[in-house]
């Protein structure tokens, strides 16, 4: 970067921190008056919110009046339509005090009351005495009918507007408690007009007042324009918030604009305001056009006086770059001449100066370069012997290290071997320490299971002993059911003789008539007993067949069961002569173990005596090794070191002929 644009760099700095300042100052500027328009529009709007709010307010408390006047609600129910005289006073009463009402408060502009269609409605405008029926078939009309005592505001109404004209910012609607009447009560649209105009606010954007059903006031607009607040995203948020007034900043087709808004009581309606943030920023907009003028001005000063100094430094430089150009060619005869009478005339003395001694240096530079040069040479003979030398010796030392690490890895080798065989030796001998503590296991547990065999062989006779004694229980059981079967005929004979006896006293009591009726009796009940006992002996008929069937198949299961414990004992027996030969092969295989055990215990010893001589072997030959690495590295280094200084004798030997030439150029 040439000095010319740093110096003009140099004087932007403090007019970029200007221009801070000034968009600083302007930023702070346009807060501070957006801040206090923000708040004195906020406050106005609000002020006439509630200037209207009372007047809303004392709408409400007039209808409430009226609502509860004794007389006004006789005069609405027809309590004096009998009396013309009396009714016409009421009447004219009403309608006088109505009128004065509208003339002296200027939120009014009219009152009406609508009664049924045989009473007069009290009006200043000329309505039908039916208006009411008329009335209750609107939408609006079934609404208020619906919610009696409750007050409806209205903005615009098809019937009420042509019966009762236009001319009006808000409309009260309400009916009487105790009767069908209704009240309506205009609130003066001019009125409304007036107070938005003194707000002065229309000069810069948009004010009005907007009923709930979306008829809006605008000041210099017409009644059927465009809607302006009504149904817009941030006029519905602010129906929908609970504040009563708010300002905020909204974005409406494609401006940002200020948002202000003051709701009126419980009418629904809401003054609301829209100003453009441009119009609210144009006080400080002259702020900014000073600070870009200032920040112009600076700019253009500050690159004239920066481009003037440049310009004259730029020449010094460019002299003395001439004379330092011809220098670096060699020639030193070079003079230095300025006008200047400030650094530069120093910093060219002090240049002039500086080719003086490297005049002086150049000179001892030449008488020295031959000597140097010639030292030079000599230095490189030297060292190319001792390389020679060095290379000699350090062949050597590589070929005794091959040799030991060869010896030292044969020995690491053997090393291993005798540790793969140690650790196999231990892998037989634990081995056989397990076959030898199974082979004292299985002999026990042999031990064991021909006791249980033999257990088990005198439980086998047992079995079969009670085996025998069940059979021969099963073989009296089938002769005792056979005395059973004769007992059993017996008593057959018995129940067929005590029913031949039953009817031959049955033939006995008929004989006797009269007198045999008891004894008839007594013959058909031994009859019923001989034909009970029949069916008894011939369950127990069936039921001694079936104890003889199981009997004969229990006798057939049990001789089975002797046959199969018969051929068990002879299995038992088989087993235990298999127990004894196993018994004695185990003992000889105990015999052969214990054998075995002995010869590892004696390889072993051997082993450890061999492995400590080859573990001595293997750290000698390392220590040997590591000797001759450490004499081989120290050579290497040496011959190392004799390179670089030979390397450096014919570095320096050239250096002293490039220097001896490079100082011929010079011109002194």
């Amino acid at each position: 970067m040439k000095i010319r644009t740093k110096l003009i760099i140099s004087f932007i700095i403090p007019i970029v921190c200007l221009i801070t300042l000034g968009l600083v100052s302007y930023q702070k500027a346009a807060d501070g008056i957006l801040s206090s328009y923000e708040f004195s529009t906020a406050q106005s709007i609000k002020m006439l919110g509630e200037y209207l709010n009372i007047g809303v307010n004392s709408v409400e408390a007039f209808a409430v009046q009226c609502i509860n006047d004794n007389t006004l609600m006789l005069y609405t129910n027809g309590y004096y339509k009998d009396d013309i005289i009396e009714n016409n006073n009421v009447y004219d009463k009403y309608y006088k005090s109505f009128l004065a009402k509208a003339t002296t408060d200027e939120f009014i502009s009219g009152v009406s009351i609508m009664t049924s269609s045989d009473i007069k409605p009290i009006s200043d405008k000329n309505l039908d005495y039916n208006i009411l029926d008329d009335f209750n078939n609107t939408e609006l009309g079934k609404s208020v009918n619906q919610n009696p005592g409750k007050a409806i505001w209205i903005g615009a109404n098809e019937f009420l507007d042509d019966k009762l004209g236009k001319d009006y910012g808000i409309r009260y609607v309400r009916r009487f408690s105790g009767t069908n009447a209704i009240i309506i009560i205009d609130i003066n649209k001019e009125v409304i007009k007036k107070n938005l105009i003194d707000l002065q606010l229309d000069q810069f954007g948009d004010v009005g007042f907007i009923t709930s059903d979306g008829v809006e006031i605008i000041t210099g607009e017409e009644e059927n324009e465009k809607e302006v607040f009504f149904n817009q995203t941030f006029y519905n948020a602010a129906i929908s918030s609970d504040k009563s007034n708010d300002s905020y900043y909204v974005n409406k087709n494609g401006i940002e604009y200020l948002f202000i808004y003051s709701k009126i009581g419980d009418s629904g309606a809401m003054i609301c305001a829209l100003i453009p943030q441009n119009v609210l920023l144009s006080k400080a907009n002259s702020i900014k056009r000073v600070t870009i003028f200032m920040v112009i001005i600076s700019s253009i000063i500050a690159i004239s006086v920066g481009t003037m100094i440049s310009i004259g430094i730029d020449k010094t430089i460019k002299n003395i770059n001439q004379g330092l150009e011809k220098a670096a060619k060699g020639d030193l005869t070079m003079q230095f001449h300025s006008r200047r009478k400030d650094e530069f005339r120093n910093l060219i003395h002090g240049i002039q100066n500086t080719f003086y001694n490297i005049k002086g240096l150049i000179h001892k530079v030449k008488e020295l370069g031959n000597e140097v040069s010639a030292s030079s040479e000599n230095v490189k003979k030297t060292s190319e012997e001792f390389i020679k030398l060095c290379g000699n010796i350090s062949q050597a030392m590589n070929e005794i290290e091959q040799g030991i690490n060869q010896q030292a890895k044969d020995a690491q080798e053997c090393l291993k071997q005798m540790s793969g065989l140690s650790e196999k030796i231990e892998i037989v001998s634990d081995s056989t320490e397990v076959i030898r503590q199974i082979a004292n296991d299985t002999r026990v547990s042999i031990k064991d299971g021909t006791t249980v065999i033999l257990d088990l062989n005198m439980q086998t006779k047992t079995t079969i002993g009670i085996t025998s004694e069940i059979i021969n229980d099963i073989e009296e059981l089938a002769v005792k059911s056979s005395s059973i079967e004769k007992i059993v005929s017996v008593i057959n004979d018995i129940v067929r003789q005590t029913n031949l006896l039953s009817l031959n006293a049955s033939v006995e009591a008929a004989r006797a008539g009269e007198y045999g009726k008891g004894f008839a009796v007594v013959a058909e009940e031994i009859r019923k007993l001989s034909q009970q006992s029949a069916s008894s002996v011939k369950d127990i008929n069936n039921v001694i067949k079936a104890i003889e069937e199981h009997i004969k198949q229990a006798s057939q299961t049990v001789k089975k069961v002797e046959n199969v414990m018969i051929l068990q004992k002879k299995a038992v027996d088989n087993t235990i002569s298999s127990y004894e030969n196993i018994n004695q092969n185990v003992e000889k295989l105990i015999v052969n173990i214990n054998g075995i055990s002995t010869n590892i215990d004696n390889i072993e010893h051997a082993r450890v005596n061999t492995l400590g001589a080859v573990e001595s072997i293997s750290t000698v030959l390392q220590e040997i090794a590591a000797s001759s690495n450490t004499v081989s590295q120290t050579t290497d280094k040496l011959l190392e070191s004799v390179g670089t200084l030979n390397k450096s004798a014919i570095n320096l030997n050239n250096n002293s002929d490039q220097m001896v030439e490079a100082v011929e150029i010079f011109k002194i």
